[in-house]
């Protein structure tokens, strides 16, 4: 399996046209899938719990490649169907700035935290165009029962008291783009 996704600056042209918009959007995906989806939004945890990052990942965030950083990985619904699968790395120290707040999220949107403190500030956003064997596809769709041939996904930092997180957002075909 190969761990390592290659992210990029955003190119409408590199991107397919029903994604653009949903990829580059720089405002809450949480508050957008609720005004989009036919059936009630929720948030499906999978896992919350502290891990080693991917390589690219620690590179990203500039940690050390045996540190361990704490993970959260939730499915986005509309009713029973998972929309996004998203994953969130946040290196100790970022953790530590509100690690009350992290540990009591829950099945809450992660979004809903980020978006109504004024003092969280979002970096760039960078998206990837994801394939079978990639960790990244492979844990999207690892609940589903449709593979695709490839999944489009983005991520970007937040930064929360000058210290990063990073969230992870892979876009399934269960989606209805508009």
């Amino acid at each position: 399996m190969k761990y390592w996704t290659r992210w990029h600056t955003p190119q409408r042209r590199l991107m397919p046209a029903k994604l653009v918009s949903w990829l580059t959007d720089v405002d809450s995906l949480t508050r957008r899938l609720q005004q989009h989806n036919q059936y009630d939004f929720s948030v499906q945890l999978l896992s919350n719990s502290w891990i080693k990052p991917l390589t690219d990942e620690c590179q990203c965030l500039n940690v050390s490649n045996t540190a361990l950083a704490y993970q959260r990985e939730v499915r986005l619904m509309d009713g029973g169907v998972a929309n996004v699968y998203a994953r969130t790395i946040v290196p100790r120290d970022t953790f530590m700035v509100m690690p009350s707040r992290f540990n009591n999220l829950g099945n809450k949107s992660l979004g809903e935290l980020l978006f109504t403190d004024p003092s969280v500030k979002r970096g760039p956003i960078e998206v990837a165009c994801l394939k079978p064997g990639q960790w990244l596809y492979e844990m999207a769709v690892l609940d589903e029962t449709y593979r695709p041939d490839e999944l489009w996904g983005r991520r970007s930092h937040f930064y929360l008291g000058g210290k990063k997180l990073l969230v992870n957002e892979i876009f399934l075909p269960t989606l209805e783009w508009d």
